[in-house]
């Protein structure tokens, strides 16, 4: 592990309440993911963590009093994925991703799970899109992105940088085209998609600002 942070000092609870904590249920095998997001600024995720843990407890038995009498610390891999510690077992999954000033968090109450922000600006003048997405799924996205080439790279983007974050080891094993990431399913829910990265990935997306928010899972 490269990083260990403790979660429970007071001021980490109190300067990093996030905005309001949103459900996805049903999700492939994460049966339930909570997301939300806090300004960016040092120690946010420690906070953010904190708060979505709580959240988590409040509406899965199985984490109802890990925030109670127990030392929740967070680290990070060799690779730099995030993990949770409640005490000396694992904790929920949980991922990160930031954009706009704003530090995003999921976390799961089962499986693995990774989120992701894209903004159009990444994907502006020159970009290499041959590089990084098939023909067939610029087709789709340009629809949902309104033909702007931009907007529809960032939307598949951040699909598949939540789908490796969910397999535990992001791009490090992957190169973009080997994720492939299928046509939309729209629906009560927002915007669903199968991803395949290795195996296969449920994913949900939505509009954030200019851009696109994502969050992926798996078993």
């Amino acid at each position: 592990m490269s990083r260990c942070t403790a979660l429970a000092h007071p001021r980490i609870q109190e300067q990093f309440a996030p905005r309001t904590i949103h459900t996805l249920p049903g999700l492939a095998m994460c049966e339930t993911v909570l997301f939300t997001s806090t300004p960016l600024a040092h120690e946010a995720g420690p906070g953010l963590t904190l708060r979505l843990m709580q959240a988590l407890g409040r509406i899965d038995p199985r984490w109802h009093n890990a925030t109670v009498g127990n030392a929740l610390t967070l680290h990070n891999t060799p690779l730099g994925e995030p993990y949770l510690l409640i005490g000396d077992r694992q904790g929920p999954a949980l991922s990160f991703s930031h954009g706009a000033r704003q530090l995003w968090g999921a976390i799961c109450s089962h499986g693995r799970v990774g989120i992701d922000v894209a903004d159009p600006v990444e994907f502006a003048g020159a970009y290499p899109f041959k590089r990084a997405f098939r023909p067939e799924e610029l087709d789709w996205a340009r629809a949902l992105a309104h033909k702007n080439t931009a907007r529809a790279a960032a939307l598949i983007w951040s699909l598949k940088e939540a789908s490796v974050k969910a397999t535990g080891i992001g791009f490090n094993g992957y190169d973009p085209l080997d994720v492939s990431v299928g046509t939309p399913r729209i629906n009560d829910r927002g915007i669903l998609f199968d991803v395949w990265a290795g195996g296969a990935i449920s994913a949900w997306a939505r509009a954030e600002g200019k851009g696109w928010l994502a969050v992926a899972s798996t078993q």
